[in-house]
């Protein structure tokens, strides 16, 4: 029997290293786990596989971990208690789009302009996007890198996902299980995750309008956000949570080895 490969995020910018890698080791593979639909296809249109060694098991979190989470103090921020936060979980690097999540927030000052902003992570374009939010009289907070996501995600009262390229996109699996409403880009895995305008807001790649006008939407209709919060949060219990995942590949395990 030869092993088990999964195949994740094979059209991402260092695609042409996973492909090269999973198309070495295909011969010896019995079986490759696909995080999401879109990488099936993915690995399926990249010559991995035809269809027959592929199988999907969607990626998931532990749901729990995120509903125990005790939120950060606003005050430890620098953050009023009425202030409206809009914060994103995530590196600061090309794929993550910081900087369309700074240049949304310049738009969204001029609609709502009591908002903090938050980003929960470090990276390569954090002194970029600190300078643009200096010059620009954005109120922003970077965590840097944290062992305790859960609690700064707590803090949002909206949260976003602006991936350039995606695999599954857990952060919104995260946002979904914390109850909060939030924006996604349009592209690869998420749109499977998310029903757009009834579990979550989906816009187009690098369109800093389009995710403000989601944010103002959001702000404006507190009752259909609402809503929407309470179908995100049904849909990870039932679909995205580690248990299921975990069940999923025993009996993948199983099945293989009985093969």
């Amino acid at each position: 029997m030869g092993g088990l490969l999964i195949c994740n995020n094979c059209m991402s910018r260092k695609g042409k290293v996973y492909k090269a890698i999973e198309l070495l080791l295909s011969p010896a593979t019995d079986q490759f786990v696909c995080i999401s639909k879109a990488e099936y296809q993915s690995a399926i249109s990249n010559g991995i596989d035809k269809g027959d060694r592929l199988k999907v098991i969607e990626n998931g979190i532990n749901v729990k971990a995120v509903e125990d989470a005790v939120p950060m103090a606003r005050q430890e921020l620098g953050i009023p208690e009425d202030a409206f936060v809009i914060g994103m979980v995530g590196r600061l690097t090309p794929q993550k789009a910081p900087d369309t999540f700074i240049r949304s927030a310049k738009l969204v000052n001029e609609l709502i302009p009591n908002t903090y902003y938050v980003i929960v992570g470090n990276g390569e374009e954090e002194n970029e996007v600190k300078q643009y939010a200096e010059e620009n009289n954005i109120r922003l907070f970077v965590t840097g890198w944290t062992d305790m996501p859960y609690s700064y995600l707590k803090v949002f009262d909206i949260a976003v996902l602006l991936s350039r390229w995606e695999g599954f996109g857990l952060a919104i699996a995260e946002y979904m299980a914390a109850e909060k409403n939030f924006v996604a880009t349009r592209v690869d895995a998420i749109p499977t995750i998310v029903d757009d305008g009834v579990d979550g807001k989906l816009v187009n790649v690098d369109s800093p309008k389009e995710v403000a006008d989601a944010v103002y939407y959001y702000y404006t209709h507190p009752h259909e956000a609402e809503e929407m919060r309470k179908m995100a949060k049904e849909k990870v219990i039932r679909q995205y949570d580690i248990s299921r995942v975990v069940m999923q590949h025993k009996q993948l395990f199983k099945e293989l080895v009985n093969g």
